[in-house]
């Protein structure tokens, strides 16, 4: 059953201005007000082919497309966000989009095709078999079909092209999004970013490892504690670094820490929001980033330290570089500040940046 709800004074959503384009050249109508998480497979229709339309968490409209893919087997797929691009890709060499110069569009997006060509796409269906192969970080290819029914496309491991946006709205979306998030206490149990980490053990710590980013410096470690064969995170007063470490690779805390948030934009803006620090960890989680932490310096009363979300299937990472009160672990009393750089490609990020990151005066931030 297709679960929509009918607004009085809102106006239908976007979560892109390309989607919304999309709409308006499509002419589809939406309802003003759609429920979150919906996937709609046999509502609406293009050209004589079937649409998908789907929101996301908030009730932003988040994807419209020809339906090319199983609907039951995309919503377990670790890069889903690929295949909503290939879905609005298809769409989009059909429909005019006022203002958009189609071949100056096609030459910006750097899709390449091997085999047939973009207006081949309409034509795949979720029973013609097809496969996947990703370099990590690079790009991705995709090929359909037999003989003279072949196409194969590669498709960069570009965020910006895969959810058509720049670094501008991208950092916008960030910027609104974090924000609507509710501010849930985090479980102190193992996270499912942890589920095939590497177990070891100290003294009377189990450590949970997802390895390291760009440097043995930037880690991913949890320490926990076990009872009756359960393991839990370590909120140990005792032991600073390794529970201000937990912490900041969870959220997880028995309170919601503050965080004064300096979003360092594209084009040398700078915002500030304050929001809690378990926001940004679900916005990230909700984005299957992984999370790695390098401390930076430790005194009597405060850590600093850089905490990298990165998402390795659509090649970018969130960095904020942190100061962390330690009046927060003693006495449940202080805010963290941070500074954020969003959305960032990993070909961008090196392991230099880090270390002239790690060495900037820390008033800077």
């Amino acid at each position: 059953m297709t679960a929509f709800t009918l607004g009085v004074d809102a106006a239908t959503s976007f979560r892109t201005h390309c989607l919304e384009a999309l709409s308006k050249a499509v002419k589809i109508d939406l309802p003003e007000r759609i429920d979150k998480n919906i996937d709609n497979d046999s509502t609406w229709s293009f050209a004589g082919k079937q649409l998908r339309v789907r929101t996301n968490a908030y009730g932003d409209v988040s994807h419209i497309g020809y339906k090319l893919f199983d609907s039951h087997w995309i919503k377990d797929y670790e890069a889903l966000p690929l295949l909503d691009f290939i879905e609005r890709y298809a769409l989009e060499q059909d429909v005019h989009i006022e203002n958009v110069d189609k071949t100056e569009e096609a030459s910006r997006k750097n899709v390449t095709f091997i085999e047939g060509n973009a207006s081949m796409l309409r034509l795949r269906t979720p029973d013609i078999p097809f496969t996947i192969n990703e370099k990590e970080r690079r790009e991705y290819s995709v090929k359909w079909g037999k003989g003279g029914n072949k196409v194969c496309m590669i498709i960069p491991a570009d965020y910006q092209l895969i959810t058509g946006t720049n670094a501008i709205e991208l950092e916008n979306i960030f910027e609104r999004d974090v924000r609507r998030l509710s501010s849930v206490l985090i479980a102190d149990t193992l996270p499912n970013g942890w589920n095939d980490s590497e177990i070891s053990r100290s003294d009377s710590l189990v450590i949970a490892s997802n390895g390291y980013y760009l440097s043995q410096m930037i880690r991913s470690d949890l320490y926990m504690y076990e009872v009756s064969g359960k393991s839990h995170i370590s909120l140990d007063t005792s032991k600073p670094l390794q529970s201000v470490n937990n912490i900041l690779l969870t959220g997880c805390c028995n309170k919601e820490i503050p965080v004064e948030l300096t979003i360092d934009k594209y084009g040398y803006i700078k915002t500030d929001i304050e929001i809690s620090w378990q926001q940004f960890m679900l916005y990230c989680q909700q984005e299957n980033c992984k999370f790695y932490l390098g401390i930076k310096s430790f005194t009597e009363e405060t850590i600093t330290a850089t905490l990298f979300a990165v998402n390795y299937k659509m090649a970018y990472n969130h960095m904020i570089s942190l100061k962390f009160p330690l009046s927060i672990l003693y006495k449940g009393e202080g805010k963290m500040k941070g500074t954020l750089y969003a959305y960032t490609p990993l070909h961008n990020i090196s392991e230099q940046f880090f270390f002239n990151n790690l060495n900037q005066d820390d008033s800077e931030h």
